[in-house]
């Protein structure tokens, strides 16, 4: 049944991005696979991996039934009150992640298991879900054209991913350096050469680009500079005439 329900999501995903303009896709996707992850449980955290008492042990069932169910409201309201209860609780910060990734709120999710990451560093569901998010993240920036914002989270999400992935992602980072340079070659203006350098010291080819742009920049105000000041001093002898 699961199975089935997941492939009328994937084949509406497909018909409804043939009538949808790029930008909406990235929010159609995250709403569909949302209500996926939110609901399985090779994605959540099933057990408290700590001590509790008979009323945490029992908020924590509660509010894990409700996300199995889908129940998306209740359960982030039972999450956090035990949260407040359990702040160093990483398997409460992973499922109210998952929670907030499935309302879209993605700054939120992203939050949350950043948190939880802080308390399990090597937490492999929470490495799993952080990375997903800051995927979605980074396409919804680069539709935007927010393309700084998108190079960051792929920068993290390299760094979470195995070796073998990173090259993947380090190319894509350098494809929204590219477009970068673009528009800062449209402005012909030094200091947003300089910004770019600042933020992209090692760019391929767009770095060395952006220096070479700016040391002729720089020379010819230079050379103007001088120029000017040579046309302005008085002659000598055309002030004895």
């Amino acid at each position: 049944m699961s199975r089935y329900i997941d492939l009328k999501r994937i084949f509406g995903i497909v018909f409804l991005m043939k009538f949808f303009k790029l930008g909406a896709i990235s929010f159609i996707i995250l709403n569909c696979l949302a209500l996926a992850c939110v609901t399985k449980s090779s994605h959540f955290s099933d057990a408290p991996y700590q001590p509790l008492s008979s009323f945490d042990q029992e908020l924590f069932a509660k509010a894990l039934s409700h996300q199995r169910k889908g129940q998306i409201e209740p359960a982030i309201i039972l999450w956090k009150k035990f949260l407040q209860k359990n702040p160093k609780s990483f398997a409460a910060r992973n499922n109210l992640g998952l929670l907030h990734y499935a309302s879209d709120d993605i700054t939120q999710a992203i939050y949350h298991f950043n948190q939880g990451l802080k308390l399990r560093p090597k937490e492999s569901q929470l490495k799993m879900n952080l990375v997903r998010a800051l995927k979605v993240q980074a396409i919804i920036f680069e539709e935007n054209m927010e393309y700084h914002e998108a190079i960051m989270d792929l920068r993290r999400v390299a760094e979470l991913s195995p070796a073998n992935e990173q090259e993947h992602f380090e190319r894509q980072i350098e494809a929204l350096e590219d477009q970068i340079f673009e528009q800062v070659k449209k402005t012909d203006s030094i200091g947003e050469y300089q910004e770019f350098l600042k933020k992209y010291p090692h760019s391929p080819g767009n770095s060395d680009e952006a220096r070479l742009w700016v040391e002729n920049r720089l020379q010819i105000e230079k050379m103007n500079k001088e120029t000017s000041l040579y046309k302005s001093e008085p002659k000598v002898g055309m002030e004895a005439r």
